[in-house]
């Protein structure tokens, strides 16, 4: 015979059944302490899922941190390299001067961001292969970031008077 129970009243199932705990009949006190015991398992559940759940978000919001820093490092670098990058196109295209410049700083939206060059004659192994070295350095003024571009300038060429030349298509003196 199976006895089904389901503990509506402590009481009244410990009177129908006759039931003992540890060799005493089951009374008011032992629904009391049972109770208690169950509040108590179910607060160190709640405790433990509390402590579980914090760990979890502690470790993911790190990891977010990690990652933001990182992408925060990435697209400075990738900023400054442009920067630097434009500063040597500058230089060959002879917008700006191969020469030593002190700190200047980038127009606006790039404010935050200085440039520098510095030249120097490199020493040419073969006659006529002379060359200039340009280092460029980008710096950002806020957290000190700073890049460093290299790059090799020919020589500056002579300067040429241009001939004019027959554009009528005559072919002939005038």
């Amino acid at each position: 015979m199976t006895i089904q129970l389901q503990i509506v009243d402590c009481r009244r199932v410990a009177g129908a059944t006759g039931l003992r705990i540890q060799g005493r009949p089951f009374d008011g006190r032992h629904c009391r302490a049972i109770a208690d015991r169950l509040r108590g398992v179910a607060l160190l559940e709640v405790v433990l899922a509390l402590a579980v759940f914090f760990g979890v978000a502690v470790t993911i919001l790190s990891g977010l941190s990690v990652c933001m820093h990182a992408v925060t490092q990435v697209r400075e670098e990738a900023q400054a390299a442009d920067l630097g990058v434009t500063v040597l196109s500058q230089v060959q295209m002879g917008v700006l001067d191969a020469a030593d410049a002190g700190p200047t700083p980038f127009e606006d939206p790039f404010g935050d961001w200085t440039w520098q060059t510095t030249v120097a004659a490199v020493e040419a192994t073969v006659p006529g292969l002379e060359m200039t070295q340009i280092e460029i350095t980008v710096k950002n003024m806020l957290d000190g970031y700073s890049f460093r571009l290299y790059g090799l300038l020919p020589p500056p060429e002579e300067a040429t008077v241009a001939q004019p030349s027959d554009t009528d298509g005559a072919g002939g003196t005038p």
